[in-house]
């Protein structure tokens, strides 16, 4: 089975293999920890008003998307410095053991604030301005270390390292100690990570969707006594990532099960939980965000009375299969195990994803469905994020109620895809048994969109000879070796036809 999207045809499968809540900042105030300052204080004090009144390089003010003057956190020096030591009692740290991964906590808490002004400044503009939006959805995001890149952006790289000196610490060091998200591994990621810097100081409204792998990739060493290299797990998490925040927002994401007359009752079911973070334009208020979604069973959805019964398989399914669902980036697909897991993971993305982009469609007051091209641009970075195309259909035909017709027509308009290679062999490519299993209804939905698909190549050369289209279309058809119901009968009769003549004969 090979699926495309609409927008473009690349991605193959093959059946021969929300709601941002506001933070209150915290108010500067004398703390336990009172780090020693240095004898001679010379911090630099910057105007209060210079950053926040910053604008694009290009001198121009977007005027559907420059956001409102948010308020000011402190901006000098020595402001940021009392900040930060406010923030060092909140570290959960006793005092005499505070060392620099302490400060670099305490320093990461104090720019967010920073961060939190402009950010719900920005989700409150476009909420109210209800722009066209984009929604970049990606497996992987390269980003780098978030504390230097956040105080650049916000110009304050000199004020924080002031600051930190005269506490008795480096910037440099604080920033050393930061774990790297586990969230990429390569070019992919990093293209997704330089996007949302870009979108961010162009001042245009787009959030960036992704998954929150626990472990990341794999970290790398070598083994002192064979000389060989050694892959283990990148515990990124293990300390907690200060820059995320844990929404209340959450959607179902189902799997397995059987579909009647269009309506799919799922096998299993958990929950797609969105923890978000800043992405900071350089030198502009604009602060988007980078969504990612954790697995997560809800306490009501948990099968008490199984786990009570003994039958520990039934009781755990859910749960097992939320854990294991955001475990890893990228994890081997070498079986069918791991097929199933990387093609979940890629759904759990996809489904979460459109249902908050349809959510927030609806809280900007937005009515009439044939407006959401006009308010909403999905982009799907290379092949994984695909299923967002049937996804979407699903979602308009099956909970919105539109017909066929009416939803290819806004998906066709809303869905667009970024190709990354044209080598057959890197493009993926999945059983279609194994997605007729997983992903039932959009098996359904994929089917029809290739006969629709194979009918207008059909209709747009009515005059190629037969075997000459036949042969084009089935190197750019969504379904690979596949045949439907009357092609299936077709070849039957016309193989038992060639069987009766070479009796015959």
């Amino acid at each position: 089975l090979r699926y495309a999207g609409c927008a473009h045809r690349n991605t193959r499968f093959s059946s021969d293999m929300a709601a941002m809540t506001s933070a209150v900042a915290m108010p500067v105030s004398a703390t336990a920890f009172s780090p020693r300052r240095a004898a001679s204080s010379a911090a630099r004090v910057v105007r209060r008003g210079v950053i926040a009144s910053a604008v694009p390089r290009d001198g121009h003010v977007h005027k559907a998307t420059a956001a409102p003057v948010a308020p000011l956190a402190p901006k000098s020096a020595e402001a940021i410095a009392d900040n930060i030591s406010y923030q060092t009692s909140k570290t959960g740290v006793m005092p005499l053991s505070f060392e620099t991964p302490d400060m670099y906590r305490a320093t990461a808490e104090s720019v967010r604030e920073q961060l939190f002004e402009n950010w719900n400044a920005t989700y409150k503009h476009f909420h109210e301005q209800n722009p066209k939006q984009a929604y970049y959805i990606s497996m992987e995001y390269l980003q780098g270390r978030a504390l230097t890149n956040a105080i650049g952006n916000l110009g304050l790289t000199g004020e924080y390292s002031d600051a930190l000196r005269t506490l008795g610490y480096k910037l440099e060091d604080c920033a050393s100690v930061e774990r790297n998200a586990g969230l990429g591994n390569g070019g992919l990621g990093r293209l997704a990570a330089c996007f949302l810097d870009s979108i961010a100081t162009l001042d245009l409204p787009a959030w960036g969707y992704g998954l929150r792998y626990k472990y990341g990739l794999f970290k790398q060493s070598i083994n002192a006594t064979t000389g060989e290299q050694e892959e283990s797990a990148d515990d990124w998490l293990e300390v907690g990532n200060p820059w995320e925040m844990k929404r209340e927002t959450a959607h179902k994401i189902s799997f397995y099960g059987s579909v009647v007359d269009g309506v799919w009752t799922p096998g299993q079911t958990i929950n797609a939980v969105a923890y978000d973070s800043p992405i900071p334009g350089y030198k502009t208020k604009n602060c988007i965000s980078l969504r990612l979604w954790d697995a997560e069973v809800a306490p009501k959805d948990f099968n008490l009375a199984a786990f009570n019964d003994g039958d520990y398989a039934t009781s755990m399914a859910e749960t097992n299969l939320a854990q294991t669902l955001c475990a890893v980036l990228y994890p081997g697909d070498g079986t069918r195990e791991g097929k199933c897991l990387r093609l979940s993971q890629q759904y759990m993305l996809c489904s979460a994803s459109v249902q908050d982009i349809l959510a927030r469609f609806k809280e900007r007051g937005n009515a009439d469905w044939a407006e959401l091209p006009a308010k909403v641009a999905i982009q799907m970075n290379d092949t994984h994020p695909t299923l967002a195309a049937p996804e979407l259909m699903r979602l308009l035909m099956d909970y919105e109620g539109m017909d066929w017709d009416k939803a290819w027509a806004i998906t066709s308009k809303v869905v667009a895809y970024t190709n990354h290679t044209v080598m057959p062999e890197a493009l993926e490519k999945w059983p279609l048994e194994l997605l007729e299993e997983l992903l039932p209804r959009h098996v359904e939905i994929i089917k029809r969109i290739d006969e629709e698909f194979i009918a207008s190549v059909k209709k747009a050369y009515p005059t190629m000879a037969a075997a000459e289209l036949d042969a084009k279309i089935n190197t750019m058809r969504i379904l690979e070796n596949y045949m439907d119901p009357v092609e299936a009968a077709a070849a039957a009769a016309a193989a038992a036809a060639a069987a009766a003549a070479a009796t015959a004969a």
